[in-house]
């Protein structure tokens, strides 16, 4: 199938769009001059973002929780990092554990949105020492699964009893379905998507729906398939050009990269980068999955193609979770994961919108895994 190519038109518009719908000036938040007082962990050098009308603020970089590490955490909120995610099964419980050292000395200086993998709240909840978590973040990747009556019930009895203050959806399949459900649903003040290069190109009503609601957008997996340095740092200057990005979240490795994405979210993205990041984008679209789940929904086996690759190409390849990636890759349904039945059909790649080669990915995923599982 041949590459899908971007609509240059459309591609040098979405960092603007939402601004000009919102009447909302290029490279500011929906409150460009937030009182620094009424800003948790404000630092100088660090641009902040309102949430709707809750009165928070985030940081405009915020940390993710896989493979955090206490001191670089450290180093973040010195810096004027003022939200983590974490979930509790990161790094097979190693990254809420570090956090936990971190939130001794800095709870009061940090939001904390917590994915609901968890059989019970307090457990997290005492792992990490706190009595609340800021964000209970529901983590779904099914639009039919994004506002059921359980999770209503569940988020309403949290919320009576302190434990969290804010519902949010996370989601890294079927993406743009699920967060057009959450929009739609009047539960989540926080959005949480994959927000790389086509993603985010996919999702430009979404964000200006989600901002004249007051829902934040909180984008992980930004650099997904943008191993060039530099264009992840124009890609970044592209998301914070729209206003209705609150936040980017993002793993880091090293103080080093912790200072670059800091100064990206800084940068103004010129039209001459802006060009270059386009092309770029179509130059490797072939290698940039935007987990839109159409791969998925065009397997006439059913499996479970999107979190296969998932598991393989992000969490162990991108992010070195190798026990985030085995145990995605466990709990998918054994008839699922087998590739016996996959006779090479290639639907999968017909229906792919970036036309990734995804049986032979496909097949790498599952080799790679399979024999990890004890």
């Amino acid at each position: 199938m041949g590459t899908s190519k971007i609509n240059r038109r459309t591609f040098l518009q979405a960092g603007t769009m939402v601004a000009v719908a919102a009447g909302v000036p290029l490279h500011a938040s929906q409150d460009s001059t937030p009182d620094p007082k009424k800003i948790l962990n404000y630092t100088e050098g660090m641009p902040y973002r309102a949430l709707g009308k809750t009165g928070i603020h985030f940081s405009a970089i915020s940390l993710g929780g896989s493979g955090l590490q206490a001191d670089l955490a450290g180093y973040a909120i010195e810096k004027g990092v003022n939200l983590i995610h974490m979930s509790p099964t990161y790094k097979g419980g190693d990254s809420i554990r570090e956090l936990a050292k971190v939130l001794k000395t800095s709870r009061s200086k940090v939001y904390i949105a917590l994915k609901d993998q968890f059989n019970d709240i307090d457990e997290p909840l005492k792992i990490m020492g706190t009595d609340h978590v800021d964000f209970i973040m529901f983590n779904r990747h099914n639009a039919s699964a994004v506002a059921t009556d359980e999770i209503k019930e569940k988020f309403a009895k949290w919320k009576a009893a302190g434990k969290v203050r804010y519902a949010g959806l996370t989601t890294h399949d079927d993406v743009k379905n699920c967060v057009r459900a959450g929009i739609d649903s009047g539960i989540y003040t926080l959005m949480m998507p994959v927000l790389n290069q086509p993603a985010y190109e996919s999702m430009q009503d979404e964000i200006r729906d989600a901002q004249a609601k007051g829902i934040g957008f909180m984008g992980i997996k930004t650099m997904k398939d943008i191993p060039d340095e530099a264009m992840q740092n124009a890609h970044v200057a592209k998301l914070m050009k729209n206003p209705g990005v609150t936040t980017i979240c993002k793993g880091m490795q090293n103080y080093e990269q912790m200072d670059k994405y800091i100064a990206a979210v800084k940068e103004v993205l010129t039209g001459s980068k802006e060009l270059e990041l386009y092309r770029y984008a179509n130059a490797n679209r072939e290698n940039a999955c935007m987990m839109c789940s159409e791969c998925k929904r065009a397997c006439p086996q059913g499996i479970e193609v999107s979190t296969l690759l998932r598991s393989k190409f992000y969490y162990a390849d991108q992010l070195g979770d190798q026990k985030e990636a085995i145990e995605t890759f466990r709990n998918i349904p054994e008839d699922k994961r087998d590739l016996s039945a996959c006779n090479d059909c290639g639907l999968c790649e017909q229906a792919c919108p970036n036309g990734i080669q995804i049986v032979s990915r496909l097949r790498e995923a599952v080799d790679s895994l399979e024999n990890r599982i004890v």
